[in-house]
């Protein structure tokens, strides 16, 4: 899990119980405090706590509508409530519960049990938070997959439908062959990020100009038949750890290809990689069509689709850069994007992805 500093918020109307407890919690967390129920409202929904200490009864507005009124809105439900009560009726805690407490103590408390507690409920929230991002995050690939498989799927079927109707037909093959071989595409795409998830991918050194050699096998006909120039200059020798087989297929060949998409024909594509003090840094620059600003801030966001055609109608899924990204930082590496939007910049347009690696002596990572 991520190491941070949690956010506890105390709420009590007695000082002295402010004090005692946040002298008890600051050292290992940040805490903030309130002492009435509208104040709690404002700094929850200012800024959301990890989780919150809830006295009960308080003037004006008590503990258990405060509890409501944060279990109401969609964007507090989820923050843990601890009940922290001189109430100790059966009915009290019972109702505390049903107001939406994932726990209830009574005062006095043994402080060692108050800590525990909280690191019970702080991780059952971190691990509760993980799980609703992978979530998010499968429904997003889903979706993207779904939608991109159901359009070859639909080519392939329509050319069929003409081959049967008409035999001479005979120029739909070349669009069922890449229907299918595009739908192929997606389902490795999926078994990669199924693999990266369950880090079972192991890593090995990896000869850089080999791989591009490799991919250059795999796309040169597309640069070729769109008159786009590929350049290359890398030196035979460097290494870096990755993983192949998704170096290859999954970061090199969607850059190359993403590069290739947003390209004129005509133009030219550049891949250059060289040694930086302490990594290896890999660039790959085009001087096709950019992007906007607004699409770049979102280029790894997976909840985001960034798909757009190229400059002769290609498409593609919108999840690459995601792809690529995750895959980079598995290696333990990083990538960054640079892009000018032809819009912006009609002279000097064009997108540059680079990829850092450590150098091999500096790895360290525990799966080598």
């Amino acid at each position: 899990m991520e190491n941070k500093k949690h956010t506890i918020l105390i709420v009590d109307d007695v000082a002295t119980n402010l004090d005692l407890l946040k002298g008890l919690l600051v050292g290992n967390y940040n805490v903030k405090v309130a002492n009435n129920g509208p104040l709690t409202l404002k700094i929850v929904q200012k800024s959301a706590p990890d989780l919150i200490f809830l006295d009960i009864m308080m003037p004006g507005m008590d503990g258990y509508q405060v509890c409501e009124e944060l279990k109401r809105d969609p964007e507090t439900r989820d923050i843990p409530v601890i009940f922290l009560t001189a109430r100790t009726e059966s009915e009290d805690i019972v109702k505390g519960f049903e107001a939406g407490g994932v726990d209830y103590l009574t005062k006095p408390f043994n402080p060692h049990e108050l800590l525990a507690r909280v690191n019970t409920q702080i991780l059952i929230k971190e691990q509760k938070d993980l799980i609703l991002k992978q979530n998010r995050e499968q429904k997003e690939l889903l979706h993207i997959l779904s939608h991109d498989l159901a359009n070859h799927f639909s080519v392939i079927n329509f050319a069929l439908s003409l081959i049967k109707s008409d035999a001479q037909k005979t120029d739909y093959l070349g669009k069922i062959k890449s229907a299918t071989t595009h739908g192929i595409d997606i389902i490795n795409l999926v078994r990669e990020m199924r693999n990266l998830q369950e880090k079972s991918i192991p890593l090995e050194r990896v000869n850089l100009y080999e791989s591009i050699q490799e991919s250059v096998i795999l796309l040169g006909d597309r640069f070729e038949s769109k008159n786009v120039e590929l350049v290359i200059n890398i030196e035979e020798s460097l290494q870096v750890m990755a993983e192949k087989r998704s170096l290859i297929n999954s970061v090199i060949n969607n850059i190359l290809t993403n590069a290739l998409k947003f390209s004129y024909e005509g133009g030219q594509v550049e891949v250059v990689a060289n040694e930086h003090d302490d990594d290896i840094v890999m660039i790959f620059e085009d001087h096709g069509i950019g992007m906007p600003a607004n699409l770049l801030s979102q280029i790894f966001d997976i909840s985001k689709s960034t798909s757009r055609p190229g400059t002769n109608g290609e498409t593609g899924t919108g999840f690459g850069m995601p792809l690529i990204k995750s895959f980079v930082d598995f290696y333990g590496g990083k990538i960054e994007v640079e892009s000018r939007d032809i819009q912006e910049y009609p002279r000097e347009h064009g997108t540059k992805v680079s990829i850092s690696f450590p150098k091999i002596s500096q790895n360290v990572r525990s799966n080598l």
